[in-house]
C-alpha cells in the first residue's frame, strides 16, 4: 500500500506533459497546413484578380482567371457576332489549381496540392481573391460579394442594392435602381466593378460618366439622363442667368410672346413671359424647363414650338447664337447686330434669296452651253469618219516632229489642205491633246469641269 501510495504521484505530471505534447504538435501541425495553403499567395492571377485557380468556363470549355477577362474576349472584342456571349459565373462547375494544373470540383482549397485558392472564397459566387485590403463580402440580399467592408455599407431593399451608409435615410429610393444598364455607357450596374454614385433623383450612373456629363455644355446645366432632373445645388448658375436675362431684352418680333413650360427639377406647370436665354420656372427658380408650348402676342398658338421661329416663318437662330452675340463684355448690348440676327430684313434685300436662285440658275444654262459648243464636233452627224482620221495625223505629226504642246499650228496646217469642218475636228483633237501633256499634278480647264475629258 506504501509503494502503491509512493507511485500514484508521478502519474498526472505524465499525463500533463503529454498533453503540452499534443498541443504543440497541433500548433505545429496547424502552422504547417497554414503555410502550405498559403503558398504563392498573390502570385498569381490577373489585372482584375489575384487568386490561385483558374476557371473552366462551361460555355466554351476554356481555362480563363476571371469572368472580366472572358468577357472581354469572348464578347466585347469578339467580330462575329453568332459568337458573343457572356459568363454566368454561378455556372461554373470546375476549377484549375494554378500551382499543380489538376482539374477538379469547385472548392476552396485544391485536392491534389491543399493550396487555398484565395484568402477569401466565395463558392456561392464562385469568386476567389487573394487581396484582402478590398474588404470583400457577400450580401445575401443582393446575392453577390461585394468589397467596401460589410460595416461600410447597407442593403436597400427598395433600391435592391447595397449603398454607403451616408446614403441611408438620406437617399430618394427609386424601385431596383442598380438593376438597369448605366445611361451613359450601358454597362450593367448592378454587377459593374466600377465605382457608381446615386443622384439626388434616386437614379444610378457610373462615377466616370458623371465626370463626364458635368464637363459637357450640351444643356443649361447637367441633368439626369432618364429624368432630367438636375445633378446638383445650381442656384449660383440661375442667378448668373437672370443678370443676362436682364440686360438682353427680347426682340420686337418676339415681345408679347408666352411659353407654357414644365420643371423638370419641381415638376411645376406654368405659363410664363418667352426669352431668347431661358424659361424660368415661377416656382423654384430654375431655368432647366422644358417648353411645352408658345403663343403669340394675340394668343394665338405656334404649331411648332418646339422649336425657334419668327413670325414670318424664317427660321431663328437659337438661344445659344443670342447669348452669345446678345451681350458683349461689361453686358453693353449690340443693337445692331441683333438687329441683323433677329429683326426682319432690310429694305432692299428682301429678295436677296430669290436673286441668289437665279443667279446659280442663269451660271448652270451657261456652263451647259459652254459644254453644248465645245462637244458639237462629236455629235455632228456625218463628220465622225473625218474627226478620227484628222486626230489621228496629228498625233502621227507629233510624234514625228517632238512638239508637245505647239501642236495646233501644225493642226492648222493639216487642216489647210481639208474642208472646213475637217479643219475645225482637227483643231479641237489638238487643244485635247494639249490638256494631256500637262501632267497629273496640274488641273487645266478640261480637268476642273466633271465629264468634260471623259471622251
Amino acid at each position: 500500500m506504501d509503494r502503491s501510495a509512493e507511485d500514484a504521484p508521478p502519474q498526472p505530471a505524465a499525463a500533463e506533459g503529454g498533453a503540452e505534447q499534443r498541443t504543440e504538435v497541433a500548433q505545429m501541425d496547424a502552422e504547417a497546413l497554414e503555410a502550405r495553403r498559403n503558398r504563392g499567395r498573390g502570385q498569381y492571377g490577373c489585372s482584375h484578380y489575384r487568386r490561385r485557380v483558374k476557371f473552366i468556363t462551361p460555355c466554351c470549355d476554356e481555362e480563363w482567371w476571371c469572368r472580366h477577362c472572358h468577357n472581354k474576349a469572348k464578347d466585347t472584342e469578339e467580330q462575329d457576332w453568332q459568337r458573343k456571349h457572356e459568363l454566368d459565373r454561378k455556372a461554373i462547375t470546375e476549377l484549375v489549381c494554378a500551382l499543380c494544373n489538376t482539374r477538379q470540383p469547385v472548392g476552396m482549397c485544391c485536392t491534389a496540392c491543399g493550396v487555398s485558392f484565395g484568402a477569401y472564397s466565395c463558392l456561392t459566387c464562385r469568386f476567389f481573391d487573394d487581396d484582402l485590403s478590398k474588404q470583400p463580402y457577400h450580401c445575401d440580399q443582393c446575392g453577390i460579394c461585394r468589397i467596401g467592408g460589410r460595416s461600410s455599407y447597407f442593403h436597400c431593399d427598395t433600391c435592391g442594392s447595397c449603398y454607403a451608409m451616408a446614403l441611408k435615410g438620406n437617399h430618394q429610393c427609386v424601385e431596383r435602381a442598380m438593376h438597369q444598364n448605366c445611361p451613359i455607357c450601358f454597362e450593367f450596374l448592378f454587377e459593374s466593378v466600377d465605382p457608381t454614385t446615386v443622384l439626388r433623383c434616386g437614379h444610378t450612373i457610373h462615377t466616370q460618366c458623371v465626370r463626364e456629363l458635368e464637363a459637357s455644355h450640351a444643356a443649361v446645366c447637367p441633368s439626369c439622363p432618364i429624368c432630367k432632373k438636375s445633378l446638383g445645388d445650381y442656384s449660383a448658375h440661375w442667378q448668373d442667368i437672370d443678370s443676362r436675362v436682364a440686360v438682353l431684352p427680347v426682340p420686337p418680333e418676339y415681345r408679347g410672346w408666352r411659353a407654357d413650360i414644365l420643371c423638370n427639377d419641381c415638376s411645376h406647370s406654368s405659363s410664363i413671359a418667352f426669352h431668347l436665354l431661358g424659361l424660368k420656372c415661377g416656382a423654384c427658380g430654375s431655368y432647366n424647363t422644358r417648353r411645352m408650348g408658345l403663343h403669340t402676342s394675340d394668343g394665338s398658338p405656334m404649331l411648332n414650338a418646339g422649336r425657334l421661329g419668327r413670325p414670318d416663318g424664317a427660321p431663328g437662330p437659337g438661344v445659344a447664337a443670342a447669348a452669345a452675340a446678345g451681350v458683349a463684355v461689361g453686358g453693353a448690348l449690340v443693337p445692331d447686330l441683333l438687329q441683323a440676327l433677329f429683326g426682319p430684313p432690310p429694305p432692299g434685300h428682301a429678295g436677296d434669296e430669290e436673286e441668289e436662285e437665279e443667279e446659280e440658275e442663269e451660271e448652270e444654262e451657261g456652263d451647259e452651253e459652254e459644254w453644248e459648243e465645245a462637244d458639237e464636233w462629236l455629235t455632228d452627224d456625218g463628220a465622225g469618219g473625218e474627226e478620227e482620221e484628222a486626230e489621228e495625223e496629228e498625233e502621227r505629226a507629233g510624234q514625228q516632229q517632238g512638239i508637245g504642246l505647239n501642236m495646233a499650228p501644225a493642226a492648222a496646217a493639216a487642216g489647210s489642205e481639208a474642208s472646213a469642218g475637217a479643219a475645225a475636228a482637227a483643231a479641237a483633237a489638238a487643244a485635247a491633246a494639249g490638256h494631256g501633256q500637262e501632267g497629273e499634278g496640274s488641273v487645266s480647264a478640261a480637268m476642273a469641269t466633271p465629264d468634260r475629258t471623259a471622251t
